[in-house]
């Protein structure tokens, strides 16, 4: 009876449709527990009255009144202390997404976050729609139930990790698909600049614009930034340009140049690592927890080894910009490369994965005669399930988190897609 349930496409239906439903439960059953949704809410609130949307004024305030450490811990600085302990650069998006999500904010808190649940849960069918219909990655592949559902098995950490959180990530994976496969280059242009007013990383995904000479989709990505930032100007112009000055100042331009930026033990980008790995402070909790820094480099230095690493990995995207018709195999190294390179990637970041394994697991060569492939990238996707605290207990987990174990399988991805395009080219050569 199993066998005969695994071959068929009804088996593949009940199992996909039991991981949909445990999603869509547990987050639902989430929407009155603390999530990322709330920094947001609160962030719209905030619109609402005029304040300071990333708390940097309490900050200011602070360093105005405190002239000494034991003056900071003084009853009437006690306030302020607090804010800065739990709402300063707690919201760290664009003033775009507060100003977006501000039909929200008339609901109670609760409402709200059950609303967005049930957005992030659309957005997911959303994507495994067009996963469905393989052709607009060049796909035509066999048991697609069953492909779908392991798609969501092998991202389940992560999926469930932004379930919890209440996160916006699977909304810029929708919208970056949708630009990418839109044949308007109005429409391609227009969304793709919206997804980057929400969170700039979705940027790099320009390069496909380039690599297929879509120059028309490019100069509308640029009008789209501009009608998209005009949206709350338009409404409140000086508060606008204040607060957009503030992000770019204090959020983008430490996320850029301060590898210390939030280099804390479930931060797994390449800057985190490298401060946990050889800056000391990084994450003064753990760090002595762990005997961390391994060795003591000054900021300069690990600023020039991401530099390089940066550069490195750059290349083969580079490589791959000169070859026809391999615009899946570079979007896919950039939906890698924006959770790598990104200044803060927490699990539920890594739910960019969820394009890079689906073509991966749909790419036709996989499923011939040659199982070394199969055996590596099963060995790679493994990874983050079998360093879950449920495989490995919580005290192992930790171990790996600190070290990074989600960014060394994001780079393993990323090679293992080199490795298969180079493969490829020597079977046609």
């Amino acid at each position: 009876m199993w066998k005969s349930l695994q071959k068929s496409e009804v088996g593949g239906r009940i199992l996909l449709i039991l991981l949909l439903g445990f999603f869509l439960i547990n987050g639902w059953n989430r929407r009155n527990q603390k999530s990322d949704f709330l920094d947001y809410y609160h962030a719209s609130e905030r619109w609402k009255a005029g304040e300071n949307l990333y708390k940097f004024d309490v900050a200011y305030e602070l360093k105005d009144k405190v002239k000494s450490w034991e003056e900071l811990f003084l009853p009437e600085n006690a306030k302020l202390l607090s804010d800065l302990q739990t709402q300063t650069a707690t919201y760290i998006y664009p003033p775009l997404f507060a100003y977006l999500l501000l039909p929200l904010t008339y609901f109670p808190a609760p409402v709200a976050s059950g609303i967005h649940q049930v957005i992030g849960f659309l957005c997911l069918l959303g994507i495994l729609y067009l996963f469905w219909k393989g052709e607009f990655f060049g796909r035509n592949f066999k048991n697609r139930e069953w492909i779908l559902s392991l798609v969501l098995l092998l991202n389940f950490r992560f999926l469930e990790s932004h379930v919890q959180n209440n996160q916006v990530g699977l909304l810029l994976v929708l919208l970056v698909l949708l630009a990418l496969i839109a044949k308007n280059d109005g429409f391609a242009g227009i969304l793709l600049a919206l997804a980057t007013s929400i969170k700039v990383t979705p940027l790099v995904f320009l390069a496909i614009f380039v690599y297929q000479k879509r120059w028309k989709a490019i100069l509308w990505f640029v009008f789209g930034i501009f009608v998209w930032n005009a949206l709350p100007a338009s409404t409140h112009l000086a508060y606008t340009q204040d607060m957009t000055w503030q992000w770019w100042k204090e959020v983008l331009g430490n996320a850029l140049t301060n590898p210390l930026l939030r280099s804390w033990k479930n931060n797994q980008s390449l800057p985190s690592t490298l401060a946990k790995y050889f800056i000391s402070g990084a994450d003064f909790v753990n760090q002595p927890l762990y005997r961390m820094p391994f060795l003591d480099l000054e900021m300069k230095t690990v600023q020039k080894i991401q530099a390089f690493i940066l550069l490195l990995s750059g290349i083969p995207i580079l490589f791959l910009m000169r070859q026809k018709n391999r615009e899946w195999e570079l979007t896919s190294l950039l939906f890698l490369a924006s959770a790598i390179f990104s200044g803060i990637s927490w699990v539920h970041s890594f739910v960019v994965c969820l394009f890079p394994i689906y073509f991966l697991l749909t790419e036709q060569a996989l499923w011939g005669k040659e199982t070394k492939g199969k055996k590596i990238l099963l060995g790679i996707c493994l990874i983050p399930l079998l360093s879950h605290r449920s495989v490995v207990g919580s005290t192992l987990e930790s171990v790996l988190l600190m070290v990074s174990i989600l960014l060394y399988y994001s780079f393993a991805l990323y090679t293992y897609i080199i490795w298969k395009n180079i493969r490829a080219d020597e079977t046609r050569h």
